[in-house]
């Protein structure tokens, strides 16, 4: 299924390695259970956008950094695809189901970075639009949701380059077990 991460150049280890630890980051229990984030597909989806956003935000630096986040891209995409086929949905129905994710991902990863570059209030209001949709979210959840996407930029902005490069990535604690609400 990954055949077209071997050609020449390429590192499907390290994009998988990337898109495995943002993903995991945004299965963390606390985000549902403390931080308001629904626990339902849409809501998974949407928090597995603001890690990616995070991490492809990181590596718009070098040129192998941006074809890296393009194989993570082509990783996570082929993953929405496969989880899609488990579920039994047609070839048909994923292909509608996939250009609305990724009009959604474009969507979403500009409607961040605006809110990023325009400020604290500018980036809450895009996460009350989009990750928080489907609920209703306490103005201390949003703000600490707010807190962690803008810690998580500062900490991706100081791990190495070349570790990135080899699919080593962290992400600090969700916020709301580091100030445990």
């Amino acid at each position: 299924m990954f055949g077209w991460l071997t050609k020449k150049g390429k590192n499907p280890d390290s994009a998988y390695a990337l898109y495995t630890a943002l993903v995991s980051q945004a299965r963390q229990p606390e985000f549902y259970l403390r931080g308001g984030v629904a626990d339902t597909k849409e809501g998974r989806f949407d928090l597995i956008l603001v890690h990616a956003f995070m991490l492809f935000r990181r590596m718009k630096g070098s040129s192998a950094q941006k074809e890296l986040a393009q194989q993570v891209f082509d990783v996570m995409f082929a993953d929405l695809d496969q989880n899609m086929r488990e579920m039994g949905i047609g070839d048909v129905g994923i292909l509608k189901r996939i250009r609305k994710m990724s009009e959604s991902y474009h969507g979403r990863i500009v409607a961040y970075e605006e809110g990023v570059l325009a400020g604290e209030a500018s980036l809450a209001a895009a996460l009350d639009r989009n990750l928080f949709a489907d609920t209703q979210v306490t103005p201390d959840q949003l703000a600490a949701m707010t807190a962690y996407v803008f810690a998580t930029l500062e900490h991706l902005s100081l791990l190495d380059d070349d570790a990135l490069l080899r699919g080593e990535v962290s992400f600090p604690a969700p916020p709301y077990e580091a100030a445990g609400q």
